[in-house]
């Protein structure tokens, strides 16, 4: 994957957003800077807000139990979890699932919120961007293992952001790739310590059971 094709796919997933000082995003906290600078003209059409698509989806994916387990299907199904309910904290502001699973200290997983909890201060939500995870693996340090480094193959669905309703929305298309995360046992369930897009390769292998599965619309 060449850097520009990663950068693109980062802006995507880090929720860019357009808003009235351009284009905000994790381009910047994932890479060391874009090759150009964000037009922070906003030239979109004029649209009736009673013409938006509503929010979706709007319910919350069940946590799965094995997040409190001291396992590699609980790191597993900690970052599959986060990824699951991406659409649904898109489309509903509710940010308690990524709050409560990443720690305080992983820059790139606090800028996810901070921009997701922005869209939602300015009037907006998303529309669609369900993530389906097709894959995932756990190289564990320790016994029962301490910490370790998770990653999961993802396909992410066409999403609409509506930061302004009185605005044409920002249609995202679909993407796929594959999220590397530092996984952090905290004594009662695990916690993202850092997350990163890695090169796709040939695919993760489902050890440690994990089921591909997206968020619940």
């Amino acid at each position: 994957m060449s850097r520009r094709t990663q950068q693109i796919i980062i802006a995507v997933i880090a929720l860019a957003l357009i808003v009235s000082v351009g284009a905000v995003g994790l381009s910047g906290v994932f890479s060391s800077g874009r090759d150009e600078a964000s037009d922070p003209t906003d030239t979109r059409a004029a649209v009736d807000p009673s013409d938006q698509p509503d929010p979706s989806p709007t319910t919350a994916p069940p946590a799965p139990a094995e997040m409190s387990q001291q396992t590699a299907e609980g790191a597993q199904a900690t970052l599959r979890y986060l990824l699951d309910t991406y659409a649904y904290m898109m489309a509903t502001g509710d940010t308690a699932a990524w709050t409560q699973g990443v720690d305080p200290n992983c820059q790139v997983c606090v800028q996810f919120i901070a921009n997701a909890s922005q869209l939602h201060d300015q009037g907006g939500y998303g529309v669609g961007g369900e993530f389906t995870v097709t894959g995932t693996t756990f190289d564990g340090v320790g016994e029962p293992p301490a910490s370790g480094t998770a990653t999961a193959d993802f396909t992410e669905a066409q999403q609409l952001i509506i930061d302004d309703p009185s605005k044409e929305p920002l249609a995202q298309d679909e993407i796929a790739g594959r999220i590397q995360a530092k996984m952090v046992w905290d004594g009662s369930h695990w916690r993202v310590g850092d997350m990163s897009i890695v090169d796709a390769g040939s695919g993760a292998s489902d050890g440690g059971g994990s089921d591909a599965g997206g968020a619940a619309g």
